[in-house]
């Protein structure tokens, strides 16, 4: 649609900027506004925006990019499936663990989330737990 418009309307700013910042996906414009939140550090906020964009340099991106072959996708963490972002943080065994591990030192229980979104979510409206628990957020 963006190559379409360019050649039958000419270069616009809106459109480059539209294509730069989304991934394709629908992302609610009220979880953008949570991720500039004052109180979060803006080298998170600036992370947790290209996450929930798909805009980190995982193996996918990086293949999509032509900077990686199809050969080079296996994770990191060599548990042999394809690295995405969603599999770097929720899918795989060593992550899931992590979160687990997290969740346990924290005290509570949660439903694992299925998507990257429904994670953040989760992790910001915990945000409004008794202040005891926000330096376990911190260092999270």
């Amino acid at each position: 649609m963006i190559i379409k418009n360019l050649l039958s309307d000419g270069y616009s700013v809106r459109e480059s900027y539209r294509f730069l910042t989304t991934s394709g996906e629908q992302v609610d414009r009220s979880l953008m506004d949570d991720v500039w939140h004052r109180n979060i550090p803006e080298k998170v906020s600036l992370f947790v925006w290209r996450l929930l964009r798909n805009r980190l340099p995982s193996k996918d991106n990086l293949l999509r990019q032509n900077i990686l072959h199809v050969n080079d996708l296996a994770c990191v963490t060599g548990c042999g499936a394809s690295e995405s972002a969603k599999h770097l943080f929720l899918d795989c065994d060593l992550s899931y663990s992590l979160w687990l591990l997290i969740w346990n030192w924290i005290g509570i229980s949660v439903v694992t989330p299925c998507q990257i979104r429904d994670h953040f979510i989760q992790v910001f409206f915990m945000a409004e737990m008794p202040r005891g628990t926000h330096s376990f957020f911190k260092v999270v």
